[in-house]
């Protein structure tokens, strides 16, 4: 009976202690770029992956806007063409909205190349805010197994900034 008390004492005081701090985060991939009738990005694929695997991994609540895609890469910080859902992920209580925005060189073949610039921004949903950028400057790895891995540990450096109040 004194080891059920105790140890109901000692999960009373690690959960009051060390608060749980999930967030939900919403994310949305854009690319920029491509012509309209090419077909599905696997760099968008993998870039929508390694987010929801980083959040996901780290104790947050993810959920993904489909892939949106545009002619010419967007001026504002925040694109209107996203509006629409970071309005759903404000009704839906979601915290934090990450945009990927992937900007490609003319495609120059049939096979879709890989984004010239890539731009990772951190939106905190309620109050309104821009918080952090990032650029992700990866070398191109040799195969997409190595991409996917240089691809999450830059989107490891983005889960400090939902703390950014």
């Amino acid at each position: 009976m004194t080891k059920r008390c105790s140890l109901a004492a000692v999960l009373i005081a690690v959960f009051t202690v060390f608060p749980l701090s999930a967030a939900t985060v919403s994310f949305m991939v854009i690319e920029s770029g491509l012509p309209e009738e090419s077909g599905s990005s696997s760099w968008s694929n993998l870039w929508e992956s390694g987010l929801l695997d980083v959040f996901f991994d780290a104790g947050h609540i993810v959920s993904n806007a489909p892939v949106k895609r545009l002619g010419i890469k967007p001026r504002q910080t925040f694109p209107d063409e996203a509006k629409n859902e970071l309005d759903e992920a404000a009704a839906g209580g979601v915290d934090y909205f990450i945009l990927a925005l992937l900007d490609y060189p003319p495609p120059g073949g049939n096979e879709i190349p890989r984004p010239r610039n890539i731009i990772l921004r951190v939106f905190r949903i309620s109050p309104y805010r821009f918080l952090h950028e990032q650029q992700y400057t990866g070398p191109g790895a040799a195969n997409m197994g190595d991409e996917f891995t240089n691809i999450k540990r830059s989107v490891r450096g983005l889960i400090p900034h939902l703390a950014d109040k």
